[in-house]
């Protein structure tokens, strides 16, 4: 009888019907009053809990400084709904956003280009060397009258074959002051002379012969002098038509005649 009578005694005392500490760690269905002040791990409202929806100033708390909170109050991210994720100094910035601040770079890029300048003098120092920008250049050929020009093929016989010397103009050039006429081929790419003598009636130097394959090549030997010393060579010259080669024939043989005038 006296047990009975102390725990009917215990339900009926205020610590019975007094709601849970909200200091616990797992503090649920407390009331409003009581929830407002805990701080327990998950709490609802104004406690210190990590998840603290509203005003406190926890990791993920709403409004006063968490780490997720939204930029007025000094959150690291923004929140993550409301207009504040639309702005460019808080949340994630949006695709407009992005856009606006993508078109002001490029205008800055375009507008801060630096143009060089290029450098033509180095003050306290002078080149060695000093190069010009000729109008022309000098070939040789300026105080020569041309008497001939045929572009056609040059061959050269070395080593049993017959072997490309160059393509270019052939030409008979009759100098102004001793009158002496001279054979002059260069190559037309590289302007390289690569036949140069003296047309002579001296067999067996300058006797033309006409190619036992072909009615439009030419082949004589002379003293050439294209590769800056005198060297006996035989010579082909292959023409494009047999009337352009007829007529190197007929020009050639004057040269001879002229040469043995002078």
């Amino acid at each position: 009888a006296d047990a009975a009578a102390v725990l009917a005694a215990r339900a009926q005392s205020p610590a019975a019907s007094s709601p849970a500490s909200p200091g616990g760690l797992f503090t649920f269905g407390i009331s409003p009053s009581s929830a407002e002040t805990g701080s327990s791990l998950f709490s609802a409202s104004t406690g210190g809990s990590i998840f603290t929806p509203a005003t406190s100033s926890k990791l993920f708390s709403g409004t006063q400084g968490g780490l997720f909170s939204s930029p007025a109050t000094g959150g690291l991210f923004g929140s993550f709904g409301g207009s504040s994720a639309s702005t460019s100094s808080g949340g994630y910035p949006t695709a407009a956003t992005a856009a606006v601040a993508g078109d002001t770079e490029a205008d800055d890029d375009e507008d801060g280009l630096v143009k060089e300048e290029e450098v033509t003098a180095v003050n306290g120092w002078t080149p060695s060397i000093s190069l010009e920008v000729c109008d022309k250049v000098v070939t040789g050929e300026e105080s020569e009258e041309h008497l001939y020009s045929q572009r056609s093929k040059l061959y050269r016989f070395r080593d049993g074959e017959w072997k490309e010397r160059g393509l270019g103009d052939s030409k008979l050039l009759k100098c102004k002051a001793t009158g002496r006429v001279r054979f002059l081929l260069r190559q037309e790419k590289t302007g390289k002379v690569v036949a140069n003598f003296y047309p002579v009636d001296h067999p067996p130097y300058c006797q033309l012969g006409k190619n036992a394959d072909s009615e439009k090549i030419w082949v004589w030997c002379a003293q050439d002098f294209s590769d800056g010393e005198l060297k006996v060579e035989q010579l082909a010259l292959k023409f494009g038509k047999e009337e352009q080669a007829e007529k190197f024939s007929e020009a050639f043989a004057d040269a001879k005649l002229q040469n043995a005038e002078a």
